[in-house]
């Protein structure tokens, strides 16, 4: 017979090395207090926004892109989807455009009503783009056609974040 005894401790014991404490704006051009915003209108109403995701994904070759949410609460989302390397200018996008440039889109999305979300037929002005920082400002409008036919306008959309 083996008796195997595993013996660990929750004490604080004293920590043996160097602490990495991030820093998240090493961009002197933005400062420490800086705080994302994303504000548009929906059907005319102000899209009282209560969070604000961002994420960058990096995936094979051509896909990585950046995901910009404004959460109004756990339900209704508007979500622009940008390329990673998208560059200053302005741009247009529809459901059709998906096929040649996927990441490239606004969504809005309503998890109460499934059939009242759909994918945008619009523009994105993107005013300025540091990559290296991770810096992204612009703004959007577009026209979403729901699942049920419904159609929501998206108006004086507007986003500056680090993501």
């Amino acid at each position: 017979m083996v008796t195997l005894a595993i013996i660990s401790s929750c004490d604080n014991e004293p920590f043996d090395g160097d602490l990495f404490v991030p820093t998240l704006n090493e961009n002197p051009d933005i400062p420490e207090d800086f705080q994302n915003t994303f504000s548009a209108k929906l059907n005319g109403t102000e899209f009282s926004v209560h969070q604000i995701y961002t994420t960058q994904y990096d995936g094979p070759d051509d896909s990585d892109f950046i995901a910009i949410t404004g959460s109004q609460n756990n339900y209704h989302s508007i979500i622009l989807y940008l390329p990673s390397d998208i560059l200053a200018g302005t741009y247009y996008y529809s459901p059709e455009s998906i096929v040649s440039i996927p990441n490239l889109n606004v969504t809005y999305s309503n998890l109460a009503d499934l059939m009242q979300s759909g994918i945008g037929d619009g523009h994105i002005t993107i005013e300025d783009h540091d990559i290296l920082n991770h810096h992204i400002r612009g703004s959007f409008g577009c026209e979403v056609n729901s699942q049920s036919g419904f159609l929501h306008y998206i108006t004086e959309g507007y986003f500056n974040v680090i993501y």
